[in-house]
């Protein structure tokens, strides 16, 4: 697969995304003023995937898995899967862009906008508290990207109208156990790390703490809570 690193390239490339229609994939149409065409994809972490159009449909062919008539959360998707092109830390990342990519034009790009919005902010949020206490990380590089998936999974999963909801009491309580674990955390990795210097580490806490001020904004609802716990407790383990 050839992975067009450079995107300013001297065509210009409009990417006009036709949907899904009776199931069908999401077609793309490039139209170039070169004599390659490129699709390209934008996504939310300012990342961008660019592909020739012979690549875009040999990834295609090959991955059925993108047409979603089974979904399964992004993590067992890549698993599933045996395509080279994916078996490394990177390409696993541009698996999960793809999925979401593909997912989302399921879903529904523009409809669930302000939903996507949130959970991508809290995913990340999430992210970046681990990546804080752990003082950074390639894995945390990476996992930015993949969240994406799991943004979309979780656009996937949720209800799309007050009639699904099942669970529609407060959430304050729970809420407020969760953020006091996160808050617990912080403070036993932050008083036990001896690679702080004890100076530093009170204003450690406090700079973290902040970051789980905004988990907490974010949490609006059980399905949010959820997912959130979801989350960290599929990437983010400690033993």
């Amino acid at each position: 697969m050839k992975l067009v690193v450079k995107i300013f390239q001297v065509c210009i490339v409009i990417l006009i995304l036709l949907g899904y229609q009776n199931g069908a994939l999401a077609k793309a149409i490039a139209i170039p003023l070169a004599t390659d065409s490129l699709i390209v994809l934008h996504f939310q972490t300012n990342d961008s995937l660019v592909y020739s159009r012979e690549d875009f449909d040999n990834i295609l062919s090959k991955h059925s898995e993108f047409i979603f008539e089974k979904t399964f959360d992004p993590t067992l998707s890549y698993h599933l899967q045996h395509d080279v092109e994916f078996n490394s830390e990177a390409g696993q990342d541009n698996y999960c862009m793809l999925y979401s990519y593909f997912l989302m034009q399921m879903n529904g790009v523009q409809k669930y906008a302000t939903q996507r919005k949130k959970f991508f902010q809290l995913f990340s949020k999430i992210n970046e508290l681990f990546a804080l206490i752990e003082q950074g990380g390639t894995y945390f590089g990476h996992q930015h990207k993949r969240l994406l998936a799991e943004v979309e999974y979780a656009i996937y999963l949720m209800p799309k109208d007050k009639s699904e909801f099942r669970k529609t009491y407060a959430i304050n309580k729970q809420r407020q156990l969760y953020i006091q674990g996160l808050r617990q955390l912080v403070a036993d990795e932050t008083v036990n790390n001896k690679g702080i210097e004890p100076q530093r580490k009170l204003s450690q806490i406090k700079c973290l703490n902040k970051v789980i001020d905004d988990i907490n904004q974010l949490i609006t609802d059980n399905f949010s809570l959820k997912r959130a716990q979801y989350f960290q407790s599929n990437y983010y383990e400690y033993y």
